[in-house]
């Protein structure tokens, strides 16, 4: 009797498997993915005709690569599957929010402290009024340095030098 309990407490299951999400190339969340998965088999059970794409290439190339078949994927990571004639293609503006959006971490916030409506209209109205007088007071401060040296920036941003071509006669004979 003692032996079926503990037999029951030794076994653990963990209901937090490791997973990658899995979006569409219009930015629809189509499901989670349980790992560990290859690229291959992902691409057999999903549409065919396209190919998986991780959303860390296509925010750091710009283009839409596919991953080789025998890549692993990885957990908690954003994958898109992408029809295969958008290959090695520039991603459009639109797309690259659809990326960025589907890539973002959701921050979490702390809702410890409690605001009353009437403080944030208060200080609403004190930063409107301290912004103009920051912005005089930081320019009355300024001004007299740039009076008395200019609006010197220190050392040019960039390494951008003028091309300054020498001209040499050329003599005909």
């Amino acid at each position: 009797m003692g032996n079926q309990y503990s037999l029951s407490s030794c076994v653990l299951v963990n209901p937090q498997l490791p997973t990658a999400n899995l979006f569409d190339a219009k930015g629809n969340f189509l499901r989670p993915v349980k790992l560990p998965l290859k690229a291959a088999e992902l691409m057999l059970e999903e549409e065919p005709g396209h190919v998986i794409s991780p959303a860390e290439d296509l925010r750091r190339t710009g283009r839409y690569s596919a991953m080789r078949a025998e890549d692993d994927l990885v957990a908690k990571k954003v994958y898109f599957l992408v029809p295969m004639s958008r290959v090695n293609r520039k991603i459009s503006d639109s797309d690259m929010e659809i990326v960025k959006s589907a890539t973002l971490k959701k921050k979490k916030s702390k809702n410890s402290s409690r605001v009353s409506p009437a403080m944030v209209a208060t200080a609403a109205a004190e930063e409107e009024l301290e912004g103009s007088v920051v912005v005089s007071s930081v320019f009355e401060e300024i001004g007299n340095d740039i009076a008395s040296e200019g609006f010197n920036l220190g050392r040019p941003i960039g390494n951008n030098r003028l091309w300054k071509p020498v001209l040499e006669t050329i003599s005909e004979s």
